[in-house]
């Protein structure tokens, strides 16, 4: 198994993930050409993909969702809520598949389990992927906090995605105003770097080979001190990982998923 982020931070997020010949899509928040560019990028067919997963439906998640599953015929897995607050072509709620968190489903595949995680959404999810060979993905894209249910979810992977989305001095001192500050830093709100590599020393494992930190703030983050951030929390903890930080505008390189 393996992953590319495609892109993401508030202006899309979206991810492959690969098992043998099949393809799955984690969120569509980049138009369905955008999307299609990107997967061409790094050899991916779009009419490979078979299945769409969606952790909610704010639209840096959901852009391109409606157009690409009816322009590839995927299905869509979404929970109850998501779905309440996306508007899909009809030919596409035909293959709509409601998914509960706690319940796995085998998708393309591979196992999946959804699980709720705190943000401001109607029923968002965090997923754990896993292949017929035990090697285990986990993907927390937006979240205001760290959540005992959540990280129970993420304990023993072998690839972490994890937000780290805003530098929380650069959030204060920044452009927003005041409500918006203090929704992005809530408990239902985003993952902070510093809230993330605190998080991440939580999830450590013989196992655990890398990290991506995704769905940084454009406005309150950069990449470098993103990295720094979490890079000197585990130098302090003397914990080897690979980190890779995702970009909005270009894909990571291809993750295997090695366990």
């Amino acid at each position: 198994m393996r992953a590319v982020v495609l892109g993401s931070g508030s202006g899309g997020n979206a991810v492959v993930v690969e098992s043998g010949a099949r393809r799955v899509l984690i969120d569509a928040g980049f138009s369905c050409r955008e999307l299609e560019r990107r997967m061409k990028r790094v050899g991916v067919d779009p009419r490979s993909i078979t299945d769409l997963l969606l952790t909610h439906e704010h639209e840096d998640h959901v852009r391109g969702a409606g157009r690409f599953a009816l322009r590839h015929k995927c299905a869509v897995w979404a929970t109850k809520g998501t779905l309440s607050g996306c508007e899909l072509p009809h030919d596409v709620l035909m293959r709509v598949v409601t998914i509960e968190s706690g319940r796995p489903v085998e998708v393309a595949g591979l196992s999946v389990e959804p699980f709720l995680v705190p943000h401001d959404a109607r029923e968002p999810v965090g997923f754990v992927i896993e292949d017929a060979a035990g090697r285990r993905l986990g993907l927390v894209a937006d979240l205001g906090c760290r959540s005992r249910l959540a990280w129970g979810r993420l304990s023993d992977l072998d690839l972490l995605l994890l937000e780290s989305n805003h530098d929380l001095e650069m959030l204060r001192s920044g452009p927003y105003p005041w409500p918006l500050k203090q929704r992005v830093a809530g408990r239902h709100g985003h993952l902070s770097n510093g809230d993330a590599s605190e998080g991440l020393l939580e999830l450590l494992c013989d196992r655990l080979r890398q990290v991506v930190l995704y769905h940084l703030s454009r406005t309150n983050n950069t990449p470098a001190l993103a990295a720094a951030t979490v890079g000197d929390t585990l130098d302090r903890a003397g914990a080897r990982l690979g980190v890779v930080v995702s970009d909005q505008f270009e894909p990571t390189p291809w993750l295997e998923v090695t366990s």
